[in-house]
């Protein structure tokens, strides 16, 4: 039976060679997060502007936004079991295709079905990149797969931050139908992908390939524990993310200034992440993960029972403190199971943010029931559970690539 390490060292994987960053590869993974999540930010900006024009009800509009992530749900396992066998680019580059492609058309949707088409299509092509794309970060990151990882999750980052921006400028220069121009400049980048990035291709023989079973033996309690909390966490960013327009919205405050307010959450998220990351590796990855969960609560409620810049501030620091464990939750993952890395991190990252999206549509209902505002506060709150989860985890969240192909 295998077990997973609990010393104090947080590189009790790394071998005795020490391995640089492969800076190129990482820089243009990292470009394709922020091609990616750019355009898959479209929704929340201009999902009061939906619910207007397609007369949605709450529980309706969670529904769509929740459509991506509960395909994520469904297609990234398979897609993090494609690309642990399939190792190259082939995933990086469909996935960006797909969400460009059909994140630059919901402004022409005329109905919910056919909006619902698109996200779903959308989910697909971002299920599609990030296995693959996040593997290819961690191995390129060398010795330092905290700070690679943050760096890769930044990009994402980043591109959330600003697709609200570009979204709204967009429709406030052309109109809902006429943002789908907005699909060139995604293009462009795109095709800068397809140039530049080379990963090398590889198709591992399935003799090669370590078994689930084999790879997950002895970490199944460990790896539950990490997905929970990835779920919890997720479900709260979510949250946050697709009601936090519609409360301002119902306040007397513009769609720009929400959209603007997102984009001040992904960047301090953005922050936050290249932190918690950087911290892990000099630190633990279980004292990162404890400690974004405990501070980011009041900041949060506290966002809520504020006005104007002081309101800004917190959500700022809030988002910040619940980004801080994301690219250490998935680096945790890699590291528990070095020879599945793709399955690792697409289990948190897309069965477990899927399951987020799931519980989205339940917190549309109960908006529906007790408000916007007080859901929001309960959405707050549920980071102190993933506190008590993290406790439980071993000090040191990894073990040996020779423990985890052994059987």
């Amino acid at each position: 039976m295998h077990s997973v390490a609990t010393t104090v060292n947080n590189t009790s994987t790394s071998t005795s060679t020490s391995q640089p960053i492969q800076t190129s590869r990482l820089a243009l993974a990292t470009f394709g997060h922020f091609l990616n999540d750019c355009y898959a930010a479209f929704l929340a900006p201009i999902l009061p502007l939906i619910i207007s024009h397609l007369s949605l009800s709450m529980t309706m509009a969670s529904g769509l936004a929740a459509i991506p992530s509960i395909t994520s749900s469904i297609c990234q396992p398979l897609y993090g079991i494609a690309s642990d066998r399939v190792q190259g680019r082939f995933f990086m580059l469909l996935g960006p295709a797909l969400t460009i492609i059909c994140m630059s058309c919901i402004g022409l949707a005329p109905n919910v079905v056919f909006l619902g088409l698109l996200l779903l299509v959308a989910g697909v092509g971002t299920a599609a990149f990030h296995p693959q794309a996040v593997a290819v970060a961690g191995s390129a990151s060398g010795d330092r797969k905290g700070l690679g990882i943050s760096l890769f999750g930044f990009g994402g980052n980043l591109g959330f931050a600003l697709g609200p921006l570009v979204i709204i400028a967009a429709v406030s220069g052309f109109g809902l139908q006429g943002s789908a121009l907005i699909v060139i400049p995604g293009l462009v980048g795109l095709w800068v992908m397809i140039r530049y990035l080379h990963v090398p291709h590889k198709t591992v023989a399935r003799a090669q390939i370590v078994s689930l079973k084999t790879a997950f033996e002895g970490v199944y309690g460990t790896m539950g524990l990490l997905f929970s909390i990835a779920v919890l966490r997720e479900f709260t960013k979510l949250a946050v993310v697709t009601f936090l327009p519609i409360y301002l919205v119902s306040k007397g405050s513009s769609i720009v200034m929400g959209g603007v307010t997102l984009t001040l959450f992904s960047l301090a998220g953005a922050a936050g992440g290249m932190i918690g990351g950087s911290l892990s590796d000099a630190w633990n990855r279980k004292g990162v993960i404890t400690l974004s969960g405990i501070i980011c609560v009041p900041l949060l409620l506290g966002v809520f029972r504020t006005d104007g810049w002081v309101s800004m501030v917190l959500l700022a620091l809030s988002a910040a403190a619940l980004s801080a464990a994301h690219s250490v939750i998935i680096a945790s993952a890699q590291e528990l199971v070095p020879s599945r890395a793709g399955t690792a991190s697409s289990l948190v990252m897309g069965l477990g943010w899927g399951l987020a999206g799931v519980l989205l549509i339940g917190f549309g209902s109960l908006a529906d029931l007790i408000t916007v505002p007080r859901a929001l506060d309960f959405a707050a709150l549920v980071p102190l559970v993933t506190v008590g989860m993290a406790l439980a985890l071993p000090t040191v969240i990894a073990r040996s690539q020779d423990a985890s192909s052994n059987a």
